[in-house]
């Protein structure tokens, strides 16, 4: 009996470990969570190091604010990278987050459930309750709101069980910059160390997690939270196309102050416009590039992450995207999504009429790859270079009400002026091409004056 307890306690130390603390052979052994890096030579979370599909890394040819260190090892010092884009961390206070309900049948449980049985489980496949989801507003190192940026914390619940016997517990947060797009992660996973987490948190008379977690400043602080560089976890491997990931069972804890948002943030967008970017990844080799086929209904409003829906949602077979997307009628998009899975196995550069596509954030415009070797984005008259032509040729374009999908940049189903915009900045950008200076062509203004520039010449060529 005890040599059983001893390795139940063994095999629960796995299943919560970190997947970077495995050999080859338990790395092996647990392949529904963990993958084994060849070139690394290390165990890493599935989709861990991969910057989406077949493509290890896309390169960006924009990188936001030129940022290129790599993410430090030490927490603070991430913290303080972080901090000019997205302000301090925000203290975690457990219980004031919204705990995620866990439901039977309709009806809401207060103790935990076995794997698979309620309505909702999560991706893992669990039905535990004490899970809480927070939402705050950021601030500035002096204490001043940034009502631009918003964080949202994780107080996730391994179990009641798990909790006693070994302190398992996780949090993690997330800030993100609404603005510019620049998002930060930050993890304090089951297995660190001692379990100190443990120390700081409890379970209330509900069930659900209570408790602080120390503030950024402090040495604690530095021993609970993993930057995204020690974690060895690449966050953007899953949130790769949006700072915030939904599903059923996270989306079920709602704000106080109106019930009918989720606590974790949605955003509606056009499928490509809203701006994100982490800060110090493109230094690290992570990307945000997720493909995009235009006139997609899965992509009319929202960016889509196929890392995680086909690795994480649909493999482990616990929250099936289908069976949730779109919200109103579940599964009435499958041709769809089937379309953009084909795409993401098979690769855009082997995928008719199907892209990558960078999202835009902080000076970077939007960047579409992965198009014929022989095509630039917003190279109109096919001389494998962008400049004054191309201009010209969207000009008369827009005036002549005429379509050419090189032309349409933004991926509206239209050219017009914000596509002549976006030449432009092609045009300015240095690292797409570096035979160009920014002012070359007199552009070097803001997007509003550019805007004017480009109506007045094109009310000059109409007379």
């Amino acid at each position: 009996m005890k040599k059983k307890f001893i390795f139940n306690l063994l095999f629960i130390n796995i299943i919560y470990a970190e997947c970077s603390d495995l050999d080859f052979d338990l790395c092996i052994q647990y392949s529904q969570f963990c993958d084994w890096n060849e070139e690394a030579n290390q165990c890493q979370d599935i989709g861990g190091g991969s910057g989406g599909g077949n493509n290890n890394y896309i390169e960006p040819s924009c990188i936001p604010f030129n940022q290129i260190d790599p993410i430090p090892y030490n927490t603070t010092e991430y913290a303080n990278m972080c901090m000019e884009y997205v302000g301090v961390p925000p203290i975690v206070d457990c219980g004031d987050g919204i705990h995620i309900p866990i439901y039977v049948n309709g009806e809401e449980v207060f103790e935990d459930q076995p794997p698979g049985t309620c309505d909702d489980p999560d991706f893992k496949g669990t039905c535990n309750i004490g899970s809480r989801v927070g939402r705050v507003e950021g601030v500035d190192i002096n204490g001043n709101p940034m009502p631009e940026v918003v964080w949202v914390f994780f107080c996730r619940s391994a179990g009641q069980d798990l909790f006693e016997q070994m302190g398992a517990v996780s949090v993690q947060i997330i800030g993100y910059n609404t603005e510019n797009g620049a998002t930060c992660f930050f993890e304090s996973p089951d297995a660190i160390g001692d379990n100190i987490q443990s120390q700081y948190l409890s379970y209330d008379d509900n069930g659900f997690l209570d408790g602080t977690f120390p503030a950024y400043g402090t040495v604690e602080f530095d021993q609970l939270f993993h930057s995204p560089a020690v974690s060895g976890t690449n966050c953007m491997s899953c949130h790769n196309s949006d700072p915030f990931i939904h599903d059923p069972w996270i989306d079920g804890a709602k704000l106080l102050t109106d019930p009918s948002q989720t606590v974790v943030p949605k955003y509606e967008y056009d499928a490509i416009d809203l701006p994100y970017f982490a800060v110090g990844g493109y230094g690290s080799q992570y990307s945000n590039a997720s493909i995009h086929i235009e006139s997609n209904n899965c992509l009319s409003c929202h960016r889509s992450s196929m890392e995680l829906a086909t690795t994480v949602f649909d493999d482990l077979g616990n929250v099936l995207v289908n069976e949730f997307m779109p919200p109103t009628s579940p599964g009435y998009f499958e041709d769809d999504y089937n379309e953009l899975i084909d795409c993401y196995h098979n690769g855009p550069e082997n995928t008719p009429g199907c892209n990558w596509i960078i999202p835009p954030g902080g000076d970077c415009s939007l960047e579409i790859v992965g198009q014929e070797d022989s095509v630039l984005l917003g190279d109109l008259n096919n001389d494998l270079s962008v400049n004054i032509q191309d201009i010209i040729i969207a000009v008369n374009l827009v005036i002549n009400n005429e379509y050419n999908s090189f032309a349409d940049i933004n991926l509206d189903g239209s050219v017009d002026v914000l596509d002549i915009i976006q030449i432009i900045n092609i045009i300015q950008n240095d690292e797409l091409h570096v035979n160009r200076k920014n002012n070359q062509y007199g552009f070097n203004h803001n997007y509003e004056s550019k805007i004017d520039i480009v109506r007045n010449w094109i009310e000059s060529f109409e007379k």
